[in-house]
């Protein structure tokens, strides 16, 4: 049974599987999985260039997927929809499912052609 989705809302799931339609980002949402970080350390910790980790956050942040917060004077960044890892957990799970599939039709693939031939 599909689940109903308000045409209205599809513009937002768009950005938000957008935002994460990057190697990057998911990482960073990843390191703040464990905890609040600021553009400095994660930069350094992911070796990203600073600028680059600035621009992934906001992506991230117009998303809805992190939130930044001023302590000080740093910002830092901690995720604001912790279901996001559910969803990663579900597409992972789905890629190695794919890829045990590719595996298992590699392995079979030469074996089933060389059964029939007599030399």
């Amino acid at each position: 049974m599909p689940f109903p989705l308000n045409p209205q809302l599809l513009p937002k799931v768009v950005l938000r599987l957008k935002a994460l339609a990057d190697e990057n980002r998911i990482r960073l949402l990843l390191r703040l999985k464990a905890g609040p970080c600021n553009v400095g350390t994660l930069s350094q910790e992911l070796q990203i260039a600073q600028a680059s980790t600035s621009k992934h956050l906001s992506i991230l942040r117009q998303a809805g997927l992190v939130k930044s917060t001023r302590r000080g004077t740093q910002i830092l960044y901690s995720v604001s929809d912790r279901s996001i890892y559910d969803l990663c957990s579900l597409v992972c799970d789905g890629v190695v499912r794919h890829l045990k599939a590719e595996h298992a039709a590699l392995n079979l693939t030469p074996r089933s052609a060389g059964k029939g031939k007599r030399s």
